[in-house]
Parts: structure tokens; C-alpha cells; sequence
């Protein structure tokens, strides 16, 4: 029999939601950062996810508005890149085609830098994550890029990193998956941007036309952060990951999520990308395969 610790976080979950699942999976991945031997797990009647460790939420939220997220290029050189990128190629000189070349290779290696200095007021020890799991050793996407090739990723979690920052030091009692409809893009892990209808339905595409819809920046964070170490089992329809219920530290999670190790009672789920666009993705509800 399991002993289950006391859970100092609860957290109310819809494990169909990919997003909503890894957004936990990140959420302790970095409870363990702080506090090392932090065990989190999943409880399937009460649709909720807990975490074993030395502090509340509130703490790890706080700890988390206080990081700083750094590219491993510079502003300048993302900024460079940019430009060149979107510019008629015939107007390049060979300086900017050379410029384009060596930012372009040190991109498809750019990993994003997360870290939190320890603080002593919480007892923690601090964070230090590295992120590049969207491309493999080669410099190409992975299954689970959503975003197009131009968009700058950096970009896009610095800008919903300001916003949870903002939220986190205005507001005591955040809801983990607060909404927002500011002027970003989100990575679209949320599945529940799905469930509004597609483009074929609506008759327009909302990302071509620049439409931003509201979603929910720190679900979004939390699931980029999982990724680099949480992955859902690849299929050949598209992909399954487990919700694990015995408390289990991260990385013996990141097994027991993909479904590897997890006992059978455990619910496993699947799910596929939508093609947003030719080049853009999302992240579609998941059904369940109990007995199946």
C-alpha cells in the first residue's frame, strides 16, 4: 500500500487538457527545483493534482515572479536576426547574408535560460533550468513545436512571463490558469483554445488576421517548462501520456507520465495536433483510453 504525504499543493485539473496536464508536470519541476525531493500526483475522482513539498503555492508562485528567462542569444542578435528574416532577400547584402547565416545556425541551438536566486525567506534553493527542447541535436523542430519557423520563441515566453509577473505581484490568491487577453501569442498547448472551432468553421483564420484570443499565459509557461523533461509517448496518430497516481519525484514522473512504467489502473490519455495554419500548430482535447 502507498503512503500518500500530506500535499501542500491541490491543484483542481482536467487531465483531458494536454495543457492543463503538463502545466502540473512543470508546476513540479520547479516545487523540486526549490525544494529538492518534492513528489506530485494525480487523484482521477477528485480531478486534482497534488504536490508533497516544503511550501504553499503562493511561495512557488512568488519564487517563479521573481526569475529572470534569458536567451542564449543576445537582444541584438535576436533583434538582427529578425530584420533579416523578414527581408527581401534580393535586397541582402553580403554582409547581411553572412549575419543571416551565423544568427540563423546559432538559433536553430538557442536555449532559454530560467533561474531564481535561493531565498533564504522560503527556504529554497533556488531554480536553474535550461530549455531547448524544440529542436533536436540538428537544429530541427520536434513533434511537439507548435509555433511557426520565424517566430521567435524567446519573444513569446518573455512576453507571458510579464504578464504572470504582473498578476502574481498584484493579485494574493491567483488561480493557477488565470486568463488574459493581452497583446501576445500563446504557444497553444491549451486545448481549450480548440474547443471554440477551428478556422474551417468560423470561415477565417483569427491568426492571420492578427485576432488575439484570450488564454492562459501561466498554463502555457508551466507546459514549456514540463517539455524539457516531460514528454508524452509519441504514436503514430499523434501522442499518449499518463496520469500517474502514486507520488513520484519528477523524474521518475517523466517516466510515468509518457506511460512506461505507470501501473495499468493509471488513466492514459491521447491526443493529435491541429494545424492551425501550414505552419502553426495546436493542441487538441485528449480521449481517454481506459479499457481500451
Amino acid at each position: 500500500m502507498t503512503i500518500y504525504p500530506q500535499p501542500s499543493i491541490s491543484i483542481n485539473v482536467d487531465v483531458s487538457n494536454p495543457g492543463q496536464f503538463f502545466a502540473c508536470c512543470g508546476l513540479l519541476e520547479l516545487a523540486d527545483r526549490l525544494w529538492p525531493a518534492a513528489e506530485g500526483w494525480f487523484e482521477e475522482e477528485k480531478q486534482n493534482f497534488y504536490i508533497a513539498c516544503e511550501r504553499p503555492l503562493s511561495d512557488l508562485l512568488a519564487q517563479f515572479s521573481s526569475a529572470q528567462l534569458e536567451s542564449s542569444l543576445t537582444d541584438e542578435e535576436l533583434t538582427r536576426l529578425g530584420s533579416l528574416l523578414s527581408a527581401n532577400k534580393k535586397l541582402l547584402t553580403n554582409q547581411d547574408q553572412e549575419d543571416k547565416g551565423r544568427l540563423r545556425a546559432m538559433w536553430q541551438q538557442e536555449r532559454i535560460h530560467l533561474y531564481a536566486s535561493p531565498s533564504s525567506a522560503s527556504n529554497s534553493s533556488g531554480f536553474d533550468l535550461w530549455l531547448d527542447w524544440w529542436r533536436d541535436s540538428k537544429g530541427d523542430r520536434t513533434a511537439l513545436k507548435t509555433w511557426a519557423a520565424k517566430q521567435m520563441v524567446s519573444e513569446m515566453a518573455r512576453k507571458m512571463f510579464i504578464i504572470v509577473h504582473k498578476q502574481i505581484e498584484s493579485e494574493d490568491d491567483l488561480p493557477l490558469f488565470f486568463e488574459s487577453n493581452d497583446d501576445s501569442l500563446p504557444f497553444n498547448f491549451d486545448s481549450d483554445l480548440c474547443r471554440t472551432g477551428a478556422a474551417r468553421d468560423a470561415g477565417f483564420s483569427a491568426d492571420a488576421l492578427g485576432i488575439k484570443s484570450i488564454y492562459r499565459p501561466l498554463l502555457e509557461l508551466l507546459a514549456f517548462i514540463a517539455f524539457q523533461r516531460f514528454q508524452p509517448a509519441e504514436t503514430e496518430g499523434g501522442f499518449i501520456y499518463c496520469a500517474w497516481s502514486a507520488p513520484l519525484s519528477p523524474l521518475a514522473a517523466a517516466v510515468a507520465a509518457s506511460g512506461l512504467i505507470a501501473p495499468p489502473r493509471d488513466p492514459r490519455y491521447s491526443f493529435t495536433l491541429f494545424n492551425r495554419t501550414k505552419y502553426m500548430k495546436a493542441f487538441l482535447p485528449a480521449n481517454s483510453n481506459q479499457g481500451a
